[in-house]
């Protein structure tokens, strides 16, 4: 998420117009779910994706005319029919997307996704509001932080001053909203601001240097941890955003490890492996795996439960790391672990997908 946004800002900082798509319904399959996102800079440049295939190129043609006009459309696509099946597109669902713009002199905008970025890297809470309105001008959005506060343009909600915004402060999944308690009942499009999964990947080695750009090309931030400035570096890695040349103990006290950490142990050996993983189970990750064979793995956590450690904390762990699907070259290893990664993560969004929509 914070990609396209930080695209976005960087654009309106350089005085560019972009156009915004987002999938804010969807019934029935499609290729994206609800939150997906399109941005099109004025350069012709395509940043993420909410589908490809006809859903897209029809998002796109509507993107020149706003780009044109100034002004949003919600476009109504049906992925069904003789011209969908025609392009093997069989999804058979229907999907609503808001296409806007958002222009260098909407100022508001600027202010608006440059506290999003901040929120999101700072591990905040909020929720990014859009008004859901076709043929309206730029502009129409704000946050709602978690305490409550707004940050932005709240006025195009007709009759919006009865409206208690603090509710949306904590939406756990993109929702459409009708606001029947509003006069003219507007709809908006409720965002949560997320923190972009990060991985901590222990290790610098011909494993890693797969499996880097692999997990930055499906949406996760990379940091790359190993003691050996010759290993750890930008020409072995140049897709990480950030790298550690320094020691498991000292990589620790300098990274924040929260809900959105995800934990990799691929490191040069098993007295290494050790030493991450000892160190990794004192934190609360969204996953912790350790590369090896089940020997390797029997031999460290039996010294680690000499230690003390307790069986149910080596459960959390992933080892052997990956999903099995037969893997033997550091190509096909890189791309189990990052398989397993996209499951851990999918899983959490499903687990916090609410039961009914919130009004």
């Amino acid at each position: 998420m914070v990609d396209i946004y930080t695209e976005l800002v960087h654009a309106l900082a350089a005085g560019e117009k972009c156009v915004l798509a987002r999938i804010i319904r969807q019934i029935g399959s499609a290729p994206r779910t609800v939150g997906a996102k399109l941005l099109v800079k004025m350069d012709g440049t395509l940043v993420g994706t909410i589908g490809g295939g006809l859903l897209e190129h029809g998002v796109l043609q509507k993107a020149k005319e706003v780009m044109v006009s100034g002004k949003s459309a919600v476009l109504h696509i049906r992925l069904t029919g003789q011209e969908v099946a025609a392009s093997e597109m069989l999804c058979g669902g229907n999907v609503d997307v808001l296409v806007e713009p958002v222009f260098a002199g909407d100022a508001g905008a600027g202010r608006v996704f440059q506290e999003l970025i901040a929120m999101a890297a700072q591990s905040r809470c909020g929720t990014l509001v859009t008004l859901v309105a076709g043929g309206r001008e730029s502009g129409g959005r704000f946050l709602v932080t978690e305490g409550g506060d707004v940050i932005g343009d709240a006025s195009g909600l007709s009759g919006a001053s009865g409206i208690d915004v603090a509710r949306w402060s904590s939406v756990r999944e993109p929702s459409l909203v009708t606001l029947a308690e509003c006069e003219g009942k507007p709809t908006v499009f409720l965002e949560p601001v997320e923190t972009d999964a990060v991985l901590l990947l222990f290790g610098a080695g011909h494993i890693s240097t797969f499996v880097a750009p692999l997990a930055r090309m499906v949406g996760f931030r990379v940091c790359v941890v190993d003691d050996r400035e010759e290993f750890a570096n930008p020409r072995r890695f140049p897709t990480a955003d950030q790298l550690l040349v320094c020691s498991v103990a000292e990589a620790f006290r300098r990274v924040v490890v929260t809900p959105a950490t995800h934990i990799a142990i691929v490191t040069r050996g098993h007295a290494y492996d050790r030493e991450a993983l000892r160190a990794a189970l004192g934190t609360r990750p969204a996953y912790l795996g350790m590369i090896g064979s089940r020997r390797k793995r029997d031999l460290i956590y039996s010294s680690l439960m000499e230690e003390g450690v307790a069986v149910e904390e080596l459960r959390r762990v992933h080892s052997p790391i990956g999903i099995s699907i037969g893997a033997e070259t550091p190509e096909e290893i890189a791309v189990s672990i990052v398989a397993e990664l996209i499951q851990v993560r999918a899983q959490a969004h499903a687990d916090r997908r609410p039961a009914a929509e919130i009004r």
